[in-house]
């Protein structure tokens, strides 16, 4: 009697199997035709995610893994969180191509000393290369001689003449008499100062609350110049559909060192035709480090490569107080204007 028992409930064990096992089987093919699978069609042992080769401008590839399912929200999202970041220096485009480093010059004596560096940096920013017999002042006359400031024109190797393009950065309205210079020649003017102050008639002058970096934008999508941002002069020029400046006026207040040195490695410099700059020496300048011989040699080797680009010193003053590097100097001053020229024979 036990074993019949016995027998019975293995019967009712192994049919219960058999449907367990067919049920089983259903739902997983269920599961396969409705749930889609992380896998690609074309071949089952291909991983769930998509390897994603996007091609810069200058040829290299950004490669990256998104997940299938994530693609669409992955990459643009990943692309957005970007926007604000900066690049190496050395990843440079379109017309930043062939960029180059700055060269610094050889010390000016056997042995680095500050005051033999400063010698050497005086006598050039003193000594002009290029006469200009014809000027033009902030009072549309036209003269001889420069005046005290340098707020002026050449007119000797003036190529702006009709269509001509001046820019003017500068703080709180210093640039007032250049631009009255450049109102007279009947250029383009566009004016930039992130204060916003010292705005000149907007019939005239286009006035922008921007200023100058010298870093690389990770993204160039922004359109237009947006008030109180840092823009690269390449990026300036683009957005206002520039290629030359006839006139580029700037007193950055002790960054132009930094800007320079990021124009002789993008070309910019090339893109100027005269550059009306203020330089100052009282202190080292953004971003700029080293004992005192190498600050003032790393000076002297930006300014060497301004010459070396092809603009040549026309004229050079002096501004008030005899401060150098926490020097008091008597034979040198605070701050200098420089105003460079690329003459007509330099041009071709």
């Amino acid at each position: 009697m036990a074993a019949s028992n016995f027998s019975g409930l293995r019967g009712i064990s192994h049919r219960v199997f058999i449907v367990g096992l067919s049920v089983l089987v259903l739902v997983q093919l269920l599961v396969s035709l409705t749930v889609p699978r992380a896998y690609s069609s074309t071949s089952d042992d291909d991983p769930a995610f998509l390897v994603i080769s996007i091609e810069k401008n200058d040829g290299k590839l950004l490669t990256s893994e998104v997940r299938k399912n994530d693609l669409e929200s992955s990459l643009w999202t990943d692309e957005d969180s970007r926007l604000t970041g900066y690049e190496d220096e050395n990843e440079l485009k379109g017309p930043q191509a062939a960029a180059r480093e700055l060269i610094l010059q050889p010390w000016a004596s056997e042995q680095p000393s500050f005051f033999a560096e400063l010698l050497r940096l005086t006598q050039f920013i003193t000594t002009t290369e290029v006469n200009c017999s014809v000027v033009q002042d902030s009072d549309g006359n036209q003269s001889k001689h420069f005046p005290d400031h340098s707020d002026v024109l050449c007119i000797d190797h003036w190529k702006g003449k009709r269509g001509c393009v001046a820019y003017s950065f500068s703080l709180d309205g210093k640039d007032a008499a250049f631009l009255d210079t450049m109102l007279y020649a009947g250029c383009e003017i566009h004016r930039f100062d992130p204060s916003g102050r010292g705005g000149r008639d907007p019939a005239y002058i286009k006035n922008h609350r921007a200023w100058l970096d010298w870093r690389n934008p990770r993204s160039h999508s922004q359109a237009g110049l947006v008030g109180n941002i840092q823009h690269r002069l390449l990026d300036i020029m683009e957005s206002l559909g520039h290629t030359m400046v006839d006139v580029l006026r700037m007193d950055l207040e002790s960054a132009e060192w930094r800007i320079l040195e990021s124009w002789i490695k993008d070309g910019t410099l090339k893109r100027i035709n005269q550059l009306i700059l203020t330089i100052h020496l009282q202190w080292a300048g953004f971003e700029v480090g080293g004992n005192e011989e190498e600050v003032v040699r790393f000076w002297y080797s930006v300014l060497k490569a301004v010459r070396i680009s092809g603009l040549q010193l026309v004229h050079s003053a002096h501004g008030p107080g005899h401060i150098v590097l926490r020097h008091k100097l008597a034979n040198s001053h605070s701050s200098y204007t420089l105003s460079w020229i690329r003459t007509r024979e330099q041009a071709r």
